[in-house]
């Protein structure tokens, strides 16, 4: 009986202890089951979470990034998203994806919030550094000094000079300061005015530049021309000196903005100046009313007498009226052949030319044909 009873006790013990063993099993199993779900679940969010990096568009204050030398991949990232990711995320994400961005080079790269991460690293990797737009200012050929210097005055990122004022007022002594003896001699010596002495064409400017560093640019610009054109001039042209070509360079350049005309329309004033004629030509005029006049002009304006009215006075302008572009400059120095001493415009369009005539009888002609045709446009555009 007594051995009956042990064996109960043993095989109740080796059911016990099994049972044990598969519990540990089971726990062991299902352990296994929760880490490997949790495990999963974590690579699934750190997964999106270094999407969201690697997809995160850059952006910057002022939209320039700068890359200093010797920075690393992760310093750069850390730096780049610092603000948006725990800095522990991004030194991970940099250790897993570091390696495909290696060789980034220094140097400022746009960050306008257009490029991923990842495609900001790339850029930075090509060196495909950012190349700003240099500002310009145009100073547009026939352009009066006046309507230059308001252009000047209104670009707001151009640093104003302090003695603009003063010095510009001044044009003899700024022009004594600005240029050297072989640069006034270009230009004809020191005169009373700055017109027609700035060089038409667009000029960058950086951080030093001032609105008074601009003007001593196309000032300078003009010598620099002329230095060059002046000695390589027609020598038969009546004109005696560099300053009074760029007189008549302003004429032409009012008169006419095709260029194939300018040379002719050259030809015209130089016979007139041959044989004593007024050159009667209206943009001088208009100047003589004011600087920035636009026109028509009244029979009392024409009649008026001004130092620019060459309607009752012989020869050049006191000054040139406009800044002269390097056509109408080539213009003046080299004049057409030609014995016609009158044109006048084809139509109402500037962009039809001008009829040129030998005498005066040509001339009206063309005058009445021009008038027809300026009626009949007007009519055309009553009866619409």
């Amino acid at each position: 009986m007594a051995k009956t009873t042990a064996k109960r006790t043993v095989k109740s013990n080796v059911k016990q202890s099994g049972n044990k063993k598969g519990l540990r099993v089971k726990f062991y199993i299902y352990l296994f089951i929760v880490v490997a779900v949790l495990g999963s679940f974590a690579v699934f969010i750190g997964n999106k979470y270094f999407q969201d990096i690697s997809n995160h568009k850059i952006y910057v204050e002022g939209k320039v990034y700068e890359l200093k030398g010797g920075a690393t991949v992760k310093q750069t990232v850390i730096d780049l998203l610092k603000d948006d990711y725990p800095d522990f995320m991004l030194s991970l994400w940099s250790t897993v994806y570091g390696r495909n961005f290696s060789g980034i080079q220094k140097g400022k790269y746009y960050a306008d919030g257009s490029k991923s991460l990842t495609d900001f690293l790339h850029s930075m990797q090509k060196g495909e550094v950012f190349m700003p737009k240099t500002p310009v200012i145009t100073l547009v050929e026939g352009m009066t000094l006046s309507a230059f210097l308001k252009r000047v005055e209104s670009v707001e990122d151009l640093p104003a000079d302090a003695e603009f004022e003063k010095k510009i007022s001044d044009p003899k002594k700024f022009l004594a300061d600005t240029l050297t003896d072989k640069e006034l001699e270009a230009i004809g010596g020191i005169h009373d005015s700055l017109e027609g002495l700035l060089f038409p064409a667009t000029y960058p400017y950086f951080e030093k530049d001032t609105d008074l560093s601009m003007i001593k640019k196309a000032l300078k610009h003009m010598a620099s021309y002329m230095e060059k054109e002046w000695p390589k001039r027609d020598k038969t042209i009546l004109v005696k000196d560099p300053y009074d070509a760029l007189i008549l360079a302003s004429i032409i350049e009012r008169e006419s903005s095709i260029g194939a005309e300018r040379n002719k329309i050259a030809a015209v004033f130089y016979n007139r100046l041959k044989r004593g004629m007024m050159l009667q030509t209206d943009p001088a005029v208009m100047y003589g009313v004011s600087p920035d006049f636009k026109g028509p002009l009244t029979r009392s304006q024409l009649r008026k007498d001004t130092p620019y009215n060459t309607y009752t006075r012989a020869g050049l302008t006191p000054t040139p009226i406009s800044m002269p572009g390097a056509e109408s400059i080539l213009a003046a120095l080299h004049p057409e052949k030609s014995d016609a001493l009158y044109f006048v415009a084809k139509s109402h369009d500037p962009k039809d030319g001008h009829i040129f005539s030998n005498s005066l009888q040509e001339h009206n002609k063309a005058v009445s044909q021009y008038r027809k045709k300026v009626r009949d446009y007007r009519n055309s555009l009553q009866d619409k």
